[in-house]
């Protein structure tokens, strides 16, 4: 307790690492861990060559930061060659020199796997959100609508109820998003697959009005909608400063 006590206090890392006991593991799952790390760190260097100057300046300080990814991959489940792979895919696109904090990289190899799987990314959802809003009208329910994927089926249409119930920002939206596509990936992981789209139960579809059936390409509510812009330009309080 003392030398933890010490090492806090005098901030020594590598004191710090050695004091975690590797042990609590399983000696098998630690032995994998390390030899996924070593593989990776003669690779990631090669990505990240600022590393030489800091990260790799020091053997202590290469054992101390090794231990300490180990234990994360532990932590989080890396465990495959897959995952590595998935996650230097994402580390090759980056344009900083630096090296990377242990669970950026964690986080680079979940992303790079939900790539693999066809999980699409924050951004394909939301471009399919602004398609939906645009296009949804033309459609007698929600599952008439051509998604791209299940999983938009299931995200978009909460997410966009969400933003208009709450008045979300684009970046509370994102958030959100984001949480539900690493649900889905977890749930991938876990071997259940995306729920397929369907006809939710008591679900009573739209009918098509008559204004619908007469501009079928939509070209009338386009010049509806430039009118109501004028318009609205037009009330707007001009900035007199």
């Amino acid at each position: 307790m003392k030398s933890l006590i010490s090492a806090i206090e005098n901030r020594d890392s590598n004191k710090l690492a050695s004091l975690i006991p590797l042990t609590s593991k399983p000696t098998g799952i630690n032995d994998h861990a390390e030899k996924l790390v070593d593989m990776l760190f003669d690779n990631l260097v090669q990505i990240f060559p600022a590393a030489k100057h800091t990260v790799f300046s020091n053997k202590d300080d290469i054992s101390a930061t090794k231990r300490q990814w180990v234990l994360a991959f532990i932590e989080n489940g890396i465990t495959s060659v897959e995952q590595l792979k998935a996650g230097m895919s994402i580390a090759r696109q980056q344009e900083s020199d630096f090296w990377p904090s242990c669970g950026k990289f964690i986080g680079w190899c979940r992303e790079g796997m939900m790539q693999v799987m066809g999980i699409p990314s924050v951004c394909e959802v939301m471009a399919e959100m602004k398609r939906y809003s645009n296009m949804e009208w033309r459609y007698p329910s929600v599952e008439a609508f051509p998604w791209k994927s299940p999983i938009m089926y299931w995200i978009v249409p909460e997410a966009r109820r969400r933003m208009n119930q709450y008045n979300s920002s684009d970046k509370e939206v994102q958030e959100s998003i984001k949480k539900q596509l690493v649900n889905y990936y977890n749930r991938l992981q876990d071997g259940k697959p995306i729920p397929p789209i369907k006809q939710l139960i008591g679900q009573v579809k739209r009918g098509v009005s008559p204004s619908e059936l007469i501009d079928k390409d939509g070209k009338y509510r386009l010049i509806g909608e430039e009118v109501l812009k004028e318009i609205r330009a037009k009330n707007t309080p001009k900035d007199k400063g």
